[in-house]
């Protein structure tokens, strides 16, 4: 089994309006082994991503995908193709790591026996990509190790499914967009809007064409200089907040250890310290 092309649709593509990534992938051998040929295969992945029965597929019910991995085929060939059982595991690997998607299909290539595009979307597109890999290496080291497409003996000893899907999770979670951005980009999907990550930061670009527009977290592509820096300064935000009759919290700007607790101590507890020019919520206590 080897990858021909990966390919990554951020916009409208042949697959619809939705970012998907295809991956063009040869099967070689194991065009002739269905999953179900192989033996323990199916078991030894539903123990190690059980939540691959939630699966619907072709079905359209729980259940679905875990049935195609055992059902009878048209040419008498029991299970699914490897480029199927990829395209789950992808899709399952993203949302065990908070980016919940649900769309794919794998179809073979109309002239190429054996070549199949594997097409699965994604949120975050590193994360998506990050998927399809640990996808494919979890598929070859299930497999007996005398398949070509077997992982070596030295690759699939130091491979452990579940610490490489934890660290996954676990750098997905720096990926992911910030609290305000994150709220912006599903309202937009909820209202059919379509939003495209355009850095590893949180610029989002809503809608295409002329009627595109751009965001950062709370600023706009309409958002003025001065407001940007009028925002980043709490102080000067509450002071005009306050000035325009708008409540704000009590609060005391400190620039020392020994200012702070002076300030507490006029306030009262409990009371929240936070920076004064950083966002996201970052460097807040309690």
């Amino acid at each position: 089994m080897r990858v021909v092309e990966t390919r990554v649709y951020r916009g409208p593509s042949p697959y619809g309006y939705n970012p998907v990534i295809r991956i063009t992938l040869d099967l070689e051998e194991l065009e002739e082994w269905p999953s179900a040929r192989i033996p323990g295969f199916n078991e030894r992945l539903l123990e190690l991503m059980p939540t691959l029965a939630e699966h619907g597929c072709s079905y359209g019910t729980p259940g679905g995908f875990v049935r195609r991995l055992s059902d009878e085929n048209d040419d008498g060939t029991r299970g699914t193709w490897m480029g199927h059982v990829i395209e789950h595991v992808a899709l399952e690997i993203q949302c065990l790591a908070g980016t919940e998607v649900t769309y794919g299909k794998t179809r073979s290539v109309p002239g190429q026996p054996g070549v199949y595009h594997v097409i699965y979307s994604f949120i975050e597109e590193q994360v998506g990509l990050e998927a399809g890999e640990l996808a494919m290496r979890l598929v070859r080291s299930l497999l007996p190790p005398e398949l070509p497409s077997a992982l070596p003996p030295e690759e699939l000893a130091a491979f452990d499914f579940v610490r490489e899907r934890d660290a996954l999770i676990a750098r997905a979670q720096d990926i992911v967009l910030g609290p305000t951005t994150s709220a912006l980009v599903a309202e937009a999907r909820r209202r059919g809007i379509p939003a495209i990550r355009l850095d590893e930061h949180s610029l989002v670009q809503l809608g295409y064409g002329k009627y595109q527009q751009r965001i950062r977290a709370s600023v706009t592509s309409k958002t003025s200089h001065i407001a940007v820096e009028t925002a980043s300064d709490k102080e000067l935000t509450i002071r005009l907040l306050s000035d325009a009759g708008i409540p704000t919290p009590r609060h005391i700007l400190v620039r020392s250890a020994d200012e702070a607790v002076e300030a507490a101590e006029r306030l009262g507890y409990p009371l929240v310290t936070k920076p004064l020019d950083v966002s996201h919520g970052r460097g807040i206590s309690l």
